[in-house]
C-alpha cells in the first residue's frame, strides 16, 4: 500500500514549517513494514504497523535508529493516489485525530510524494 521511495513535499514539526533545505534533502524508503527516513540532516530507521480499517487510518512506528530509537510513535495517515500524508504524536502522547501539529496536537506532519 505505501511501499516505495518517496520525497517530501511539505512538513511541519511542533507547529513550525520545515525549511526548504530540509524538505529538499528528504527521502522516505518503505519496504514491507520497514522504513528509513532522512529529513535534512536527521535519519531514522524502524518498522511500522498500519491500521487500514479505521478512519483516519493509523500507523504505529517503532524506530531502532535515530532520535526516537526504542520508542513507538502513534500516528494517522492518508493515501491519496501518490501523496502520503502522515501525522505522528510525540512518544507517550495519544494518537493525533487531525492532520496538524498546531496547538500541540501532534509533533510531526509530513506530506510525501511517491517517486515514479
Amino acid at each position: 500500500m505505501i511501499e516505495g521511495t518517496w520525497h517530501l513535499m511539505s512538513g511541519e514539526q511542533d507547529g513550525c514549517e520545515l525549511t526548504a533545505a530540509d524538505i529538499h534533502n528528504s527521502k522516505l524508503q518503505i519496504v514491507g513494514n520497514a522504513h528509513e527516513v532522512t529529513v535534512g540532516d536527521g535519519f531514522l530507521k524502524g518498522t511500522h504497523t498500519l491500521g487500514t480499517d479505521q478512519n483516519p487510518m493509523t500507523i504505529d512506528a517503532s524506530d531502532t535508529e535515530g532520535p526516537f530509537a526504542g520508542k513507538t510513535l502513534l500516528g494517522i495517515f492518508k493515501l491519496e493516489e501518490d501523496l502520503l500524508t502522515v501525522c505522528f504524536a510525540a512518544p507517550t502522547n495519544d494518537r493525533p485525530t487531525a492532520f496538524t501539529t498546531q496547538g500541540g496536537k501532534a509533533t510531526i506532519l509530513h506530506a510525501w510524494k511517491r517517486d515514479s
